[in-house]
């Protein structure tokens, strides 16, 4: 049990930096969202006035490169944080196992289940959102398949880069993987109030039970409020560490 605990501390530290590359993913996903979307507006400008139709295709052209640029940049996070939840959440469920079975409560196998099928389910996710989006077409891109030759003539490498549309993750996939990761910090959370009466740190796991459950409740409006849930958890995590550190000699 203490090295089941002990775990946990490691669990938590992971949970730490997690919470860190957390909060530097939502921004990076907000700040490709926001190019992505003014890549759409752009290439779709020759609807409103075809005479739109040079300025559309130069700055879309470069619009597309820093939406690709940052959409690479968003899948290396994602992979990065994706790997992090599998150690964190495995981890974790391992040090609330551990602290489970100091009064033999079954909430701490709950938990060890829950984290262990929640991290394979949460990286299938993760990864699937990042790489698996499709590219949403444009009037730019319409026109090229219908005009193509003529547009190859006039733009031959902005066609080339605007003909797939601009490209996009899966927001469902991304929305799910943080969902599951939700439903998981909720078990652990009521997992660290149903044990606190067997730890000296009683007050102290019952508000990391809490924090736990807040920012699982928050990852429900998926990527919307991430950057607000990791903040939540960056806190909840050390508070966790502190839990399991202080509980270790009672294993």
């Amino acid at each position: 049990m203490s090295k089941a605990i002990t775990t946990g501390v490691f669990g938590s530290v992971s949970g730490i930096v997690t919470t860190v590359v957390g909060i530097l993913w939502s921004i990076r996903y907000f700040e490709f969202i926001g190019a992505r979307d003014s890549a759409v507006t752009i290439q779709n400008l020759p609807i409103i006035n075809p005479s739109f139709l040079e300025l559309a295709v130069h700055l879309g052209f470069f619009q597309n490169i820093h939406v690709s640029s940052l959409l690479s940049g968003l899948q290396g996070l994602t992979t990065i944080l994706a790997l992090l939840l599998v150690l964190t959440l495995i981890l974790t469920g391992v040090g609330l196992y551990g602290l489970g079975k100091i009064e033999g409560k079954s909430m701490g196998v709950v938990s060890l289940v829950v984290g262990v099928i929640a991290a394979i389910i949460v990286l299938l996710l993760l990864l699937g959102g990042a790489v698996a989006g499709s590219r949403t077409p444009t009037i730019i891109s319409l026109l090229t398949s219908i005009y193509a030759p003529w547009l190859i003539t006039q733009y031959p490498i902005s066609v080339i880069v605007l003909a797939g549309g601009v490209p996009h993750v899966n927001i469902l996939l991304l929305s799910l993987g943080l969902l599951v990761s939700g439903v998981a910090l909720i078990i652990f959370g009521a997992t660290f109030i149903n044990v606190r009466e067997g730890l000296d740190s009683s007050n102290l796991s019952l508000a990391t039970g809490i924090l736990s459950i807040i920012a699982g409740i928050v990852l429900f409006f998926v990527v919307l409020l991430a950057f607000i849930a990791f903040i939540i958890l960056f806190v909840t995590f050390i508070m966790a560490a502190l839990v399991f550190f202080q509980s270790r000699e009672l294993a």
